[in-house]
């Protein structure tokens, strides 16, 4: 016939080895309100300014672009009169 050693064991609703998790505590950090709006405020301000930054350099590489281009039109144009020139003077033996 078998003793329990531990009759206080076998009374509890527990049984023996079972684990049982500790409450554990609240970790979550506090956070003041206000400050967290003021953080919140300050990174879309600069977000707004970084994206304005983008927003000049893209108007002004479009208006570099735009000069570009209208050169290169005038180089052509150059060209092409310099041509006209030749073919006229070809045709009416200015050679």
């Amino acid at each position: 016939m078998e003793t329990n050693s531990h009759p206080e064991a076998a009374a509890s609703n527990v049984k023996q080895g079972q684990y049982s998790p500790r409450k554990r505590k609240d970790t979550t950090p506090r956070v003041n309100p206000q400050l967290a709006v003021e953080l919140v405020y300050q990174e879309l301000k600069r977000v707004e300014v970084y994206t304005k930054r983008i927003e000049d350099a893209t108007a002004r590489k479009v208006q570099i672009d735009g000069k570009s281009l209208e050169s290169a039109e005038n180089r052509l144009k150059n060209v092409l009169a310099d041509f006209e020139r030749q073919g006229y003077r070809m045709k009416n033996g200015g050679y």
